[in-house]
């Protein structure tokens, strides 16, 4: 095993993670979540916005504590390793980054260019289609390999332009806001709570990637774990109020127009032209979210490669930039295939268990290292009734994760089965060469 990746510069502050959290969770979910949250739960949607936020506070912490103990390059992966050793590592690291991130991406750019289609029906056409993700991906990958803090620039410029626009609809908004819209009686079944919230898990998704480039953040024993919780609560906080805006100001009409209802919210506040602006907006949202992984995807692969559970060659980092441009090269060509193809689209099952599978690994580690490790370095982040919080995560986790179809099931636990086979060949196939090789002759 590898110790810390110091190899990477240490480029980024406490703004870039908070940055990569809100990045990531503001994406695309947001402009459709109102509408199909209501569906299901009516005036007392909000309940899901609470119980998902209560999941998501409680993994923060737990986040929080194993980034300030392990502060190195890969987030969750790394903490799974150094938890529960190779299998382990080499099953979380290719689920996060294929599992999560490559289908992922491919599924955003479409969205990017559907969209796009929207008002210019050229991007409708294939070879258009193609040629924007392939333009997307070398820009990307072009400002990666320069450096992250240069990929941070274009991050910022669009989350923080889409995290002020919402602010100010949302401002605007809640001063017309009709309490008969968001009052209700009674507890909706529990059962449509669960349904609601599984929902809204899928659009928070992704922040704890921001922890991803902890061995390229200064002070990241401080900055990753506090960064990231900042980030969380400022999502939790955003996505109730962005609701209960245009809850309050819609009502059931948001279920005329479910697949905008933040279009229809800025139509109704600012007429036609906000339908437009609003449009543009989740362009640049998805936009966002899709830069924020294809920076930060590449160092989950680094991390691995560091640790030779996938080939060294992909831990190469450039001599001029310090960036692991190996990784960054290969996840853009495999990006971009995937999106060009639509192969993501068979695939899209995996997204949310896949996640959820490396939540549970990385609350299980928080609980491993805690048990095998009472010290506590001095400046560590250290959640109070750590223990006790853990198990509670856990619940949570595994309630949220039997809310997933059959179909999702069975896809993940068919995907872990076969990485494991795919480890224990690859290991007596290492083995096996070992034993072949000739032993060096000694002078």
């Amino acid at each position: 095993m590898i110790g810390k990746t110091n190899e990477l510069k240490q480029e980024l502050g406490l703004g870039a993670v908070i940055t990569n959290v809100l990045s990531i969770s503001i994406g695309s979910g947001i402009f459709l979540l109102p509408a199909l949250v209501y569906a299901i739960l009516g005036h007392g949607s909000i309940l899901a916005y609470i119980f998902c936020g209560i999941i998501f506070l409680c993994l923060g912490l737990c986040f929080g504590e194993l980034s300030s103990r392990i502060p190195d390059t890969g987030g969750m992966y790394v903490y799974i390793e150094r938890a529960f050793g190779p299998m382990a590592g080499f099953i979380s690291n290719i689920l996060y980054w294929f599992g999560v991130g490559v289908l992922a991406c491919g599924a955003l750019m479409n969205a990017l260019a559907d969209i796009a289609a929207g008002y210019f029906p050229i991007f409708e056409e294939t070879p258009t289609r193609i040629l924007f993700f392939a333009g997307i991906v070398a820009l990307t990958a072009f400002l990666n390999i320069k450096g992250i803090r240069d990929s941070m620039v274009l991050i910022k410029i669009l989350t923080w332009t889409k995290v002020i626009a919402l602010m100010i609809l949302v401002s605007i908004a809640l001063t017309r806001i009709e309490i008969g819209n968001i009052s209700w009686q009674g507890f909706p079944p529990f059962a449509s709570v669960g349904e609601a919230t599984l929902l809204l898990i899928f659009a928070f998704l992704g922040g704890e990637l921001a922890l991803a480039s902890s061995g390229e953040t200064k002070n990241a024993s401080r900055n990753a774990p506090l960064g990231f919780l900042i980030g969380v609560i400022l999502v939790v906080l955003g996505f109730s109020t962005i609701h209960l805006a245009a809850q309050g100001v819609l009502g059931e009409s948001m279920l005329e127009n479910p697949e905008a209802p933040l279009a229809e919210l800025a139509k109704a506040l600012f007429g036609e032209a906000g339908f437009i602006l609003v449009l543009i907006l989740s362009f640049i949202a998805v936009w966002s979210t899709l830069s924020s992984i294809l920076t930060l995807q590449p160092r989950i692969i680094f991390a691995g490669a560091k640790d030779r559970l996938i080939p060294p060659v992909l831990a190469k980092i450039h001599p001029k930039y310090g960036t692991p441009y190996i990784a960054i090269l290969f996840l853009a060509i495999l990006n971009f295939a995937f999106a060009a193809t639509g192969s993501f689209r068979y695939l899209l099952v995996l997204v949310t268990g896949a996640s959820l599978v490396i939540y549970f690994g990385a609350v299980l580690s928080f609980l491993k290292l805690r048990w095998n490790s009472k010290s506590q370095r001095p400046g560590q982040f250290f959640v109070p009734a750590g223990n006790l919080l853990g198990v509670f995560t856990l619940i949570l986790l595994a309630w949220v994760f039997f809310q997933l179809s059959k179909t999702e099931l069975l896809a993940i636990g068919a995907s872990i089965f076969v990485l494991a086979a795919l480890f224990l060949l690859l290991e007596f196939l290492k083995k096996r060469k070992n034993q072949s090789s000739p032993p060096l002759k000694t002078l």
